[in-house]
Formats: structure tokens, sequence, C-alpha cells
């Protein structure tokens, strides 16, 4: 019984992540009739049993970035981290193009962007998505700068977890078992990002919810990006 409802919890937990992500693909600038650079972005979720939230991609300035391990986090990468929203993070000031998908990113399938870049400005993108089966864990790659790339170049990547350090790893109160997402509190955690150690499962902790499939040991993600024009 208790699988049976845990599984009901999970399909529910991904359909809600789905249903509330604000944008697909939108774009916050024009860069019409200007020399352009084209990328495709490629993330694959290489994970047993962990569903990556509705990731986003947003582009910006160089000196930008959207975290910084050993700092805390923002309230935006907060809110993308303990409950899967990215409407903070594409409202940022330092975001001039952000691109959110709609659907999660179940374990062993990938989605693509394709974005376009002012040639002439030297730019960067940051890409983020929760494990939801998580406290507040996040995989993605910030502050990555796409002007040397040329075209045709391909550059791959695998990208481990971290923890934003703004909630207590209790295995329980997370999306993806149908619980509470975003909470104002910092109460119980270090308050600042570190490379996450793993989830425990209910086999060693408790607390916990998860089971053998929701372990993960870094990487677990794949980032392919190829400059098409």
């Amino acid at each position: 019984m208790k699988t049976q409802l845990f599984k009901t919890a999970l399909l529910c937990s991904a359909i809600l992540l789905a249903a509330c992500s604000d944008d697909d693909d939108n774009t916050t600038s024009d860069t019409a009739d200007k020399p352009t650079m084209e990328f495709e972005v490629t993330l694959s979720n290489i994970t047993q049993g962990q569903i990556f939230s509705p990731p986003i991609l947003v582009t910006h300035d160089n000196s930008a970035s959207l975290w910084q391990v050993g700092s805390p986090s923002s309230v935006a990468l907060e809110y993308l981290a303990e409950g899967g929203s990215t409407s903070q993070t594409a409202n940022l000031s330092i975001v001039e193009q952000s691109y959110a998908k709609e659907a999660p990113v179940k374990p062993g399938m990938s989605t693509s962007w394709t974005i376009m870049l002012d040639a002439e400005q030297k730019k960067s993108f940051s890409l983020a998505t929760m494990l939801i089966h998580t406290n507040d864990g996040f995989t993605g790659l910030t502050g990555y700068d796409l002007s040397n790339m040329t075209v045709n170049s391909v550059m791959s990547k695998m990208l481990g977890v971290y923890d934003a350090g703004t909630e207590a790893n209790d295995e329980m109160q997370m999306p993806g078992a149908g619980n509470e997402g975003f909470n104002v509190s910092r109460e119980n955690d270090v308050d600042r990002v570190y490379m996450h150690a793993g989830v425990l499962t209910e086999a060693d902790l408790s607390t916990s919810v998860l089971q053998a499939e929701h372990k993960f040991d870094n990487p677990v993600a794949k980032l392919v990006i190829k400059r098409l024009q």
C-alpha cells in the first residue's frame, strides 16, 4: 500500500510541476536584424529514478551567474531548488533571454532548446532544474561563456547536484512526495550552496519517504551544447 501511494504521489507531483510552469521557450529580447549566433542546448536526465522539474535556461552578461558555491542562495534559486518554480529566475534583473520548459524531464529522457544570441556581445547562459525527490537539490550550469564557441563546435559536460542550503534534508517535505515545495524559512540548514551529499532513503532515515531508485551519485545529467550558426 505504501509503495502504491508513493507512486501515486510521484505521478501527481510530476503533473503538478508541469502544469505550474510559467513559460515554454519564451524569450525576453529580440535579436532580429543583428549578427547572431545560434546554439542547440540539450539536457539529458541520466538518473535511475529522479525526475527533473521543468528546467529553465537563461542568457545574460558574462559577469553574471545564478549561484555561487559557498554563498547563500538567492530567493529565486530557493524557489527553484525547493519547489521547481522558474518564474522568479526568469524575472531576475540579470536575465536577458529566458526559456522555461513546461514539462518535467523524466529519467532517461532529454529536452532541448534552440537559442539566438547577439554576436557582437559576449554572452553566457545558465540552466537549472530541481531534482523533485529532494528537499532543495538542483542541477545545472551557471555562467557558461558561449562567445568563444565556433560554428559546428560541440561542448559536452556532465552535471552534478547542488544543495541550495535552504531547507533541512528530512526527505519528506518534497514536491516528489506530494508535500510542501517552497518555504521561506532557512532554519536547520547551512544557508549556502554546496555539493549535494545524496539522499539516504527510508532504509537509512526514519523520516524519509524515498526509495532506492531515488538515490544518486554525481553526476545526474548530461549537457550538450552545439553552435549551429
